[in-house]
């Protein structure tokens, strides 16, 4: 029934449509702004990456919260079904969370060697916090679920 009560609050959507436009922006001033290098090559076509997994996570959580709007109940195989196609959708949000990070760490380097290994290293310290959550949620998930 969690499934149903996030689709209903619409967190996911409201987050991924917010960072899919966020990661679209960046690549968007990549193009206008830096001359070709492989450091904006790269950028360019992470942020791309992640613009686009966010919106995977999006229309996955929209289309999800159209489909259950008027629904009160829901059977056993169907909440699993829910569950099945939200994991493909929280799977694609968190890559694109990472590759965000990373992006990001990746986009210090177009302003020369020494912003980028800071970047780098501020980047690797957000991405480390990201995962040690994600496992810490996820054991408090699996005390709460079983």
């Amino acid at each position: 029934m969690n499934e149903i009560l996030e689709l209903q609050t619409n967190q996911v959507s409201f987050i991924s449509g917010l960072m899919a436009g966020f990661s679209l922006s960046i690549a968007a001033q990549i193009l206008r702004n830096h001359h070709k290098s492989i450091y904006s090559t790269i950028t360019l076509l992470m942020f791309t990456l992640t613009s686009l997994l966010f919106v995977v996570a999006l229309y996955i959580d929209v289309r999800l919260s159209i489909e259950v709007a008027a629904i009160t109940t829901f059977s056993m195989p169907v909440l699993e079904k829910i569950s099945q196609v939200r994991a493909i959708g929280t799977a694609s949000a968190s890559a694109a969370l990472f590759l965000f990070i990373i992006a990001i760490g990746m986009l210090t380097w177009l302003q020369g060697r020494i912003a980028g290994i800071c970047g780098s290293l501020l980047a690797f310290i957000a991405l480390l916090f990201v995962i040690i959550a994600k496992y810490k949620i996820d054991a408090i998930a699996l005390l709460l679920h079983g």
